[in-house]
């Protein structure tokens, strides 16, 4: 049988850990890593996270090694799968995540975020043609915003294609 690639959950924060006893078994791990911004105490600070906190991608022969072993690995909380039967990840999907994870399209992505309290313009959804001002991102994809509604200000999450920034 040929080596497949199986999805572990890990305990919190030890994506690094499971990784690292898993080389030292001979087996290859793979978590896709991303640059992300948020602000900490008031200032933008570009942190580099996993994508996918606490999953880790195996590729192995769970003929050649024991699933067991594999699942009392330090770091590793359990396999995903249906009881003893593992779930096979699909290699494409694997091989995608490795060629887009340092890719200079997320990079670019990255650095068009407004700065916080800029002005933004909402150009999809309920909200269109409203202004509202940048707070700070949620993820890759979204981002928060303050929204001056009925004389009060509401802060919602918009995705990040859901609004472009107002030239000053």
């Amino acid at each position: 049988m040929k080596k497949s690639w199986y999805l572990a959950y890990c305990r919190p924060k030890e994506e690094e850990r499971a990784k690292l006893h898993l080389r030292n078994q001979g087996i290859d791990s793979y978590y896709p890593l991303v640059l992300t911004r948020k602000i900490v105490r008031g200032k933008i600070t570009e942190k580099i996270e996993p994508l996918f906190p606490r999953y880790l991608f195996v590729h192995m022969n769970i003929e050649e090694f024991s699933p067991l072993k594999v699942r009392s690995t330090r770091g590793i909380h359990h396999i995903i799968g249906h009881g003893a039967k593992w779930d096979v990840v699909p290699t494409e999907l694997v091989l995608q995540l490795m060629r887009d994870e340092d890719s200079d399209e997320s990079r670019e992505i990255v650095s068009k975020l407004p700065k916080h309290g800029q002005k933004v313009i909402i150009t999809n959804g309920s909200f269109k043609g409203l202004q509202a001002i940048y707070q700070e991102p949620d993820g890759n994809q979204r981002a928060f915003l303050l929204l001056s509604l009925m004389n009060s200000e509401t802060r919602a999450c918009f995705e990040n294609s859901d609004f472009t920034c107002i030239s000053t």
